[in-house]
């Protein structure tokens, strides 16, 4: 099915594709001479790129995106080829083409079945190709399509939401959205390592860390980058939600014992004030109201009004 990505007229190019760095190392320190045929670094960069490239090109092709599919926009396009394109999946068409057993790597044949040699192994003879083919995208896109169907077809058992969700996207949007709240500043450690125990001799694997202001420390291991990555930071994402959480119900306990508190205060005082009330004596004063005719008349006659009702008590 993929055979035509080991047909080459010029072999050197298909060698270097073969060839890891360590065949390379090892070569020279027992020799004390280059390897004529390099290694397969830079190639593995370069067809990560043309990999994506048409990638994108076959879902154009094929009437992506549109609004009746679940791809309704280049972004979604993205994302699939994200969870596509990884170590997993191009191992296992390296091993359909058997490239375990042509791939240089030294006296390290335990890195024969590593996916991510594999992976890299798959990705450099695609950039082989590239140049094989005198540059030409044509050509090339003849031999990488039906690479892209099968990459497709293992699509098939990811649902929509998986490869939709980005743990990463959403734990810095979260951080950013709280920005006022969480004074954190998220360092993430990236490490290459090999697994010296005796049940993974000399297997490879990613240790992924991300630390929070010191804080919290995240740190997970995995043979797929992307994966490793994206599990730390959906646990990164979790624990954040999860101290929200807790803070905002004890933000709401605490607005909630102040109004029973100020209730209470509220309370005491009426009490205070009704009793207070109780306890007064108060005097009463009447008043005659007094007549607006007794205003006009003058002194002299109210004095003599006052005498007669004196007498005649």
């Amino acid at each position: 099915m993929f055979n035509q990505l080991l047909e080459f007229k010029n072999q050197r190019l298909l060698v270097k594709a073969l060839t890891n760095k360590i065949h390379e190392m090892e070569y020279f320190q027992k020799t004390g001479n280059q390897f004529q045929y390099g290694n397969n670094e830079d190639f593995s960069v370069a067809g990560q790129q043309l990999l994506e490239f048409y990638f994108y090109d076959y879902m154009l092709l094929q009437g992506f995106p549109n609004q009746q599919s679940q791809l309704k926009k280049p972004s979604d396009i993205i994302q699939l080829r994200q969870r596509l394109i990884n170590d997993k999946y191009l191992s296992e068409i390296a091993q359909l083409l058997n490239l375990n057993q042509i791939l240089n790597v030294g006296n390290q044949r335990s890195l024969k079945s590593n996916p991510k040699i594999l992976s890299e192994c798959v990705k450099s003879i695609i950039a082989a190709q590239y140049y094989d083919k005198q540059n030409d995208l044509e050509a090339l896109r003849d031999i990488l399509h039906p690479i892209i169907v099968q990459l497709l077809n293992k699509g098939e058992k990811i649902t929509t939401t998986q490869w939709k969700y980005n743990p990463k996207s959403s734990f810095l949007e979260y951080l950013n959205s709280y920005k006022g709240e969480f004074e954190m500043k998220p360092k993430l450690i990236i490490e290459w390592k090999k697994d010296d125990s005796t049940l993974n001799q000399n297997k490879s694997f990613y240790q992924i860390t991300l630390e929070l202001n010191n804080a919290l420390k995240i740190q997970k291991s995995g043979i797929n980058k992307r994966d490793t990555e994206q599990s730390v930071y959906l646990e990164a994402l979790l624990h954040m939600k999860k101290c929200h959480h807790k803070q905002f119900h004890q933000q709401k306990k605490q607005i909630k014992n102040k109004e029973i508190q100020d209730n209470q205060i509220e309370s005491d005082l009426s009490t205070s004030l009704d009793l207070t009330i109780n306890n007064q004596e108060f005097s009463f004063y009447s008043f005659n109201e007094k007549n607006p005719d007794n205003q006009k008349i003058s002194f002299d006659q109210q004095f003599s009004l006052v005498l007669e009702q004196l007498a005649n008590q």
